[in-house]
């Protein structure tokens, strides 16, 4: 019997075309892969899962998961209860038992193939009579609060950059405030304004409501966009709960499994950078910075040892700013994490002290405003290690979670869990409005005009023939062009036959001159026309930017 494929095989680029989704697996299984489904992934995993025998301070991992899970699904269910309707069963022991579907993003304006994800993990949620999860991903950083509007023709759309809040600091998304509440109320009307040239039924002003209402409940700029779109989900037929990853890291659970990581925080450490490093000699990438930075090392008393960065953010209510984390263990029974700047917090976390010391000790950091959230890496690893039974990553995110499979390894000694990989494109339907897009494609037509620009200084003759009925001077340059072309390149013949052939070429081009300038009269608008196509066929652009029906019909899943 043939061996399991190695988890590095699974390569997924996104679909090419418009309307293509990707699913790996699929909700259901098809002809031509009856085996492979989100039924078969999900057995796999509980199996991978009941194999660990690794012990998170008093408890075995598998008590720590059904606690977790307990915990997860009853704030998620009391999150989601504060802004739309919310469906549990009348049975938690079925409730936890049952599978859990896990995905999550960033609070932003996404594209559809990423909001495809969504409505995946609720068709493999439906398929198998559990419960979808969504993660808002609120601890990332909030960079900008500007998205990009094409505007003007098919011909000579550009892209504006157009702001749903005025700018603020780069912090995390849990953390913004909505700065100016009048540029945000007003972005739906001022962008779709913007937009209905290209794109006159988009959803963007019938949806904006929606966030405009959230954000008056909790002027957090990111929590307002995530819950609009929820509850455009339940009037969709979505059933997925929902919980910030700011409010999951407040589990008590959850703190003890952080806790656990940091307390080996030198084999957390070095585990991350061999995963690293394994990753980049995988894909051949060079450089120390991709996919992302190695952890650092640094000692600043070598009376205390070196402090070893951790892949956890940190900052205060003073100081909004994420920084990165350093911990020391020199001290026994003692953690100490800081930023070697400003900030220095002694925990009593180690793995000799009871677990019940390390949730007191982060729930006091957080009584103290005091952040500690994990980066990616670790947010999946919580989420893949203490909850789903199958996480669902974009492309992106599956690509990069081959380091936490690396390092869930090499901190467990078994197999982790694996991940599904959902995405999708979707494109602007212009091509009703505007049909002459169809026939037309600008990127083609200027490769074409640069490869005639290049013959006209190479091969001028072409464009004069028939030589025949050229006058004599012409042909006679022909001629002797013709015959330097046939002769040998010896030492001592080549610089001057490759001489007189340019010096040909000049001088022919002088006729050709009129074709040039018209070839050159065509280069700006397409290259204008080029751009804009290209910038019109993004598969990047806002789920809201497209009509209602265009949507539906890319995100619906059928699934009996």
């Amino acid at each position: 019997m043939s061996s399991p494929p190695s988890p590095y095989q699974r390569r997924h680029r996104p679909p090419a075309n418009s309307g293509e989704r990707l699913f790996d697996p699929p909700p259901v299984a098809t002809p031509e892969r009856p085996g492979v489904a989100i039924d078969q992934l999900v057995d796999n995993n509980r199996l991978l899962r009941a194999a660990f025998g690794t012990r998170v301070g008093d408890l075995k991992l598998w008590e720590l998961i059904a606690a977790t899970r307990r915990e997860l699904l009853t704030v998620a269910f009391e999150y989601t209860s504060s802004y739309r309707d919310a469906h549990r069963p009348s049975s938690t022991a079925d409730w936890i038992n049952a599978p859990i579907i896990m995905g999550g993003h960033q609070p932003e304006l996404f594209h559809p193939g990423v909001w495809l994800k969504n409505f995946a993990i609720d068709a493999y949620a439906r398929r198998l009579g559990g419960t979808a999860v969504n993660l808002v991903v609120d601890t990332d950083c909030c960079r900008e609060a500007t998205v990009g509007v094409p505007v003007g023709t098919p011909a000579a759309a550009r892209l504006v950059r157009v702001p749903f809040d005025r700018p603020g600091p780069a912090i995390a998304w849990e953390d913004r405030a909505i700065v100016d509440p009048d540029c945000f109320r007003s972005f739906g009307q001022r962008a779709g304004e913007l937009l209905s040239p290209l794109v006159p039924d988009c959803m963007l002003r019938r949806w904006w409501p929606l966030a405009i209402e959230r954000a008056a409940e909790g002027h957090r700029l990111g929590l307002a966009i995530a819950q609009a779109r929820h509850q455009l989900e339940d009037r969709w037929g979505l059933e997925t709960l929902e919980i910030p990853v700011s409010e999951l890291m407040r589990l008590p659970t959850v703190m003890v499994l952080m806790a656990w990581l940091l307390a080996r925080s030198r084999e957390l450490h070095d585990a991350y950078n061999t995963a690293l490093a394994n990753y980049r000699r995988r894909h051949r990438q060079r450089g120390r910075a991709r996919p992302m930075p190695d952890l650092a090392e640094r000692t600043i008393d070598p009376a205390e040892g070196p402090w070893l960065e951790v892949p956890w953010w940190i900052w205060s209510e003073d100081d909004l700013s994420r920084r990165r984390v350093f911990a020391n263990t020199a001290t026994p029974g003692v953690l100490a994490i800081s930023d070697l700047d400003t900030l220095r917090v002694e925990l009593p976390i180690s793995l000799d002290t009871p677990p019940s010391k390390w949730v007191d000790a982060l729930s006091r950091m957080e009584e103290h405003a005091l952040r500690l959230r994990p980066r990616a890496i670790v947010t999946t690893l919580i989420a893949r290690l203490l909850v789903a039974d199958v996480f669902v990553h974009g492309i992106g995110g599956a690509a990069y979670d081959e380091i936490t499979d690396d390092v869930i390894r090499s901190l467990t000694g078994c197999d982790p869990p694996r991940h599904a990989v959902v995405s999708g494109t979707l494109r602007l339907p212009l091509t009703g409005q505007f049909p002459e897009l169809q026939s037309r494609y600008p990127a083609a037509e200027l490769a074409d005009v640069h490869r005639q620009l290049r013959d006209l200084e190479y091969h001028p003759e072409t464009y004069l023939e028939p030589v025949a009925e050229q006058p004599e001077s012409i042909r006679d340059l022909v001629r002797a062009k013709r015959q330097w072309i046939q002769t040998h390149p010896t030492p001592t013949l080549a610089r001057r036959r490759c001489q007189e052939i340019r010096g040909a070429n000049q001088q022919l081009a002088a006729h050709t001159a009129p074709i040039r300038r018209r070839l050159l009269d065509r280069v700006k608008p397409l290259t204008e026309a080029a751009h804009a196509a290209r910038m019109l066929r993004s598969r990047e652009l806002p789920w809201c930017f497209f009509p209602e029906k265009t949507l539906r019909d890319f995100l619906l899943l059928e699934i009996d």
